[in-house]
């Protein structure tokens, strides 16, 4: 991380119901899609006050109860949809960040923002709910090829945060192994045995993400 950046809160997203969508001729139940608010939420175990989910065995969860992207990414974003810009929770986010990106956070960092603790998990990915939102069929490869996921965080400390809240980084994981790292192994960028293994031990990581590691193919020349 850069020492002298100042991290804070853009925006505070939530979904406040869940939405009926038609999507290739089945009506879905999402709570994709989110609308910043002005004021402190409270921060549960499993999430945001007033966000919701339809599954939290694929969306939320202890380990995905806030979802953060860095607001840093909008204007490549809008360049490449050609969509002019895009409103704050676009992505599904909880949390737009200023200054924070993947290459920044760590599997297991700790967050403070406002009297609640958030513990860094896993990259976010990406799946269909991207093309209800964006209604482009090509929306999760760009999500994917572009490498720019976001990330989830658990809740160590139930708590309340709001918009233009500074983000503090309270530990940081001695490992470093940033969420870019786990987003570029896990889709086959290759890593050596001593990354993977590293990988692997994290105690934060999510078993989903630990084997899709154990599956990669190792770099005998990395």
């Amino acid at each position: 991380m850069h020492a002298s950046s100042q991290y804070d809160v853009q925006s505070v997203n939530v979904s406040g119901a869940l939405r009926d969508v038609e999507f290739a001729g089945q009506t879905i139940r999402t709570g994709y899609f989110k609308q910043p608010v002005g004021t402190n939420v409270s921060v549960y175990r499993l999430g945001l006050e007033g966000d919701v989910q339809a599954d939290r065995t694929v969306h939320g969860g202890a380990d995905k109860a806030v979802y953060f992207y860095p607001h840093e990414h909008y204007a490549g974003w809008e360049v490449l949809l050609g969509s002019g810009p895009l409103p704050a929770g676009s992505f599904g986010e909880n949390i737009t960040t200023n200054g924070l990106t993947e290459e920044d956070v760590c599997i297991g960092d700790v967050l403070r923002i406002g009297s609640a603790l958030l513990q860094v998990t896993q990259p976010r990915s990406p799946c269909y709910k991207l093309q209800i939102k964006f209604q482009r069929p090509d929306i999760v490869a760009l999500f994917v090829r572009r490498g720019l996921p976001g990330w989830y965080a658990s809740v160590l400390r139930e708590g309340s945060l709001g918009p233009g809240d500074v983000i503090e980084v309270v530990s940081r994981a001695p490992e470093r192994i940033s969420v870019a790292d786990i987003w570029k192994y896990s889709f086959g960028m290759g890593t050596d045995a001593d990354m993977q293994r590293q990988m692997m031990e994290l105690t934060a990581l999510p078993m989903f993400w630990k084997r899709r590691i154990a599956q990669l193919p190792i770099n005998e020349f990395a």
